[in-house]
């Protein structure tokens, strides 16, 4: 199995680590303990809006209820696609893992992904109607597209320019690289960071975090 995409950066007179991730894998929370446990820092961040933030900490906090996300179909289909590399949970088992590890350690955990409102208003900004219904054509067949990879990294990044082939969704998740690298630019006037970015988007969000 491959290892972590992993990037350190020096901001603000702080480090910034940044660790690609990718979503589902149980066996990614275990590679990130093995990593973070060698490191000190103020402040960690997640590839995540403000209200998943508030989610995730609900559901961590109750464990005796099950979430009440609901994965898309798209989601669905590459949960089971991933599950030839081990075990795929939802949440994602290193986000649960990261904010129990920064709750317990008193370091902040800060969301880096655009708020549901901006979301939208991105959405609208980039996407057509016909690139959304084209999108949602191409979902159909998503069940029967074979994707060969010899590890989940490459996997995750082999899935992401599948399911975001059409020119708006691309500059949608150009927008959210763009969006992370500010904050992460911002939090790291607080101290050093340890950040968790999606292997698919740590390749953008370093080189805009490079440009500031």
């Amino acid at each position: 199995m491959s290892s972590f995409s992993s990037y350190q950066f020096n901001k603000n007179r702080s480090k910034i680590y940044l660790f690609g991730i990718v979503k589902g894998l149980v066996s990614e929370a275990e590679r990130l303990e093995k990593e973070i446990k060698k490191l000190t820092f103020d402040v960690g961040g997640l590839p995540i809006s403000k209200e998943e933030k508030k989610g995730l900490k609900e559901f961590m906090e109750r464990k005796d209820i099950e979430t009440d996300v609901e994965p898309s179909t798209p989601e669905k289909i590459y949960a089971e696609k991933l599950k030839r590399f081990g075990q795929v949970t939802l949440p994602p088992p290193s986000y649960t893992f990261f904010m129990n590890h920064c709750l317990e350690n008193e370091i902040e955990i800060e969301a880096l992904d655009m708020d549901e409102e901006h979301y939208t208003m991105a959405y609208c900004e980039h996407v057509t109607g016909l690139q959304w219904i084209g999108q949602a054509l191409r979902e159909k067949g998503l069940g029967r597209k074979k994707i060969e990879a010899n590890d989940p990294v490459e996997f995750a990044n082999k899935w992401d320019r599948v399911i975001n082939k059409l020119k708006g969704f691309q500059e949608l998740e150009a927008r959210r690289e763009k969006v992370m690298a500010k904050n992460i630019d911002r939090l790291s006037e607080r101290g050093d960071m340890v950040v968790l970015v999606e292997e698919e988007r740590i390749k953008g969000v370093r080189k805009h975090l490079k440009k500031l």
